[in-house]
């Protein structure tokens, strides 16, 4: 199966992306908004998260940093989320760390739709009722022996799952995806989940297809990440980081024909 892949229309359409997102990365997921050719909102009080998502194309929910202030927002950001029909991604940021964070990602899975959830390995293996993980890092969890799980855990929540690490994966249940790109430098920089979070909302606030939206940021993400790591010296994070938003900037269509590495099948 060929992806169509449409990145340009998130220039041609300038979605609103509202962001409810950890204090860790809000910078990063809003300029990486704006290198994409969409704009960002970080509201994130309870009192106006609702009012400004129906103005929004798309919503972003990460609980890297959570209180009981930023849950009430994204419950009521996310429940009228549902009845505009805007998109949602949800980050599950070190879900499997504490009871509190699991609790949190419980709740939002009861009372929200999500159009995608993205993490990591340890993330998604903690949806499907595998707890690991003690912080926001991966482990060494094998993605083959539980993509049953994963793709049972799509199906069931009529959702798209991605899940980033050396070989992302991505199924809505029935077709899933492969993709081989990217770059080890990715982990030694901050924020780069969160980034890619981030570029599944721009996707879908430009409309693409959720399935495809997964496939398409991940695979930006590991493209900009090899070109980066390509302009660097070794171990230059610093650099490497700042070369990152320019590639976010300079990425096209054609690039991610040509140089994308992904297999799709039926699950």
């Amino acid at each position: 199966m060929t992806i169509a892949f449409k990145w340009e229309k998130i220039r041609e359409e300038q979605p609103l992306i509202h962001h409810i997102t950890n204090y860790v990365t809000v910078t990063d997921c809003a300029n990486i908004t704006l290198a994409c050719g969409a704009s960002p909102v970080m509201a994130h009080a309870p009192e106006e998260v609702s009012e400004m998502v129906a103005h929004s194309q798309a919503l972003v929910l990460n609980i890297g940093t959570l209180s009981q202030s930023l849950i009430e927002s994204m419950i009521r950001a996310a429940k009228t989320a549902n009845q505009k029909q805007v998109p949602i991604v949800l980050d599950p940021v070190g879900v499997g760390a504490t009871t509190f964070r699991l609790q949190t990602v419980q709740e939002l899975l009861r009372q929200v739709q999500f159009t995608v959830i993205r993490g990591n390995a340890s993330e998604i293996a903690t949806l499907c009722g595998f707890r690991e993980g003690k912080g926001v890092d991966a482990i060494d969890t094998e993605l083959k022996q539980f993509i049953p799980q994963v793709r049972k855990l799509a199906k069931q929540l009529q959702t798209v799952i991605a899940v980033s690490g050396e070989v992302d994966y991505i199924t809505d249940g029935t077709q899933e995806a492969q993709i081989t790109n990217g770059t080890e430098l990715l982990t030694k920089v901050t924020g780069t989940g969160c980034m890619t979070t981030a570029l599944i909302g721009c996707c879908l606030g430009a409309g693409i297809p959720p399935f495809t939206s997964a496939i398409t940021s991940l695979l930006v993400m590991g493209l900009v990440g090899e070109w980066a790591e390509g302009l660097v010296e070794a171990d230059n994070v610093g650099s490497f980081r700042t070369y990152l938003f320019d590639g976010f900037a300079k990425m096209n269509n054609q690039w991610l024909q040509k140089k994308g590495k992904v297999y799709v099948t039926a699950g």
